[in-house]
């Protein structure tokens, strides 16, 4: 049994606006019809959890065993932070539509590729 789904990039950390440049490559027992990629962030920690699919891929196939290049191109912002209280993360998500394969490669969007740290303001 082998279900495996990578995405592979030479960089996590980008800036806004940047390109998303990479390969999805899959080794699936059988044929996953449909397999997505969502380019996304949410929030996380204290309060409402905000979340939203920025770009969407879709690669109809009946293969088992592939990689296709693809290329995103980030929005703006919002930028990658973490705080005391909250979070904004963003991902590279893939998942087949028949199956169980699924995979999320953490990313970093952000003006020096750089997660911005949030402090206490000193009263």
């Amino acid at each position: 049994m082998n279900n495996s789904l990578y995405i592979d990039l030479p960089r996590k950390a980008f800036a806004p606006g940047e390109n998303v440049d990479g390969e999805l490559l899959w080794t699936l027992d059988r044929p996953p019809e449909e397999i997505t990629l969502t380019l996304g962030w949410w929030t996380e920690g204290r309060g409402t959890r905000d979340a939203r699919v920025e770009v969407t891929r879709t690669w109809k196939t009946m293969e088992t065993a592939g990689k296709e290049t693809f290329s995103l191109t980030l929005p703006p912002s919002p930028y990658s932070f973490a705080g005391t209280l909250i979070a904004l993360k963003w991902a590279l998500e893939a998942r087949v539509r028949k199956g169980k394969a699924t995979v999320v490669e953490p990313l970093t969007v952000a003006p020096a590729g750089d997660e911005i740290r949030l402090t206490r303001v000193p009263e």
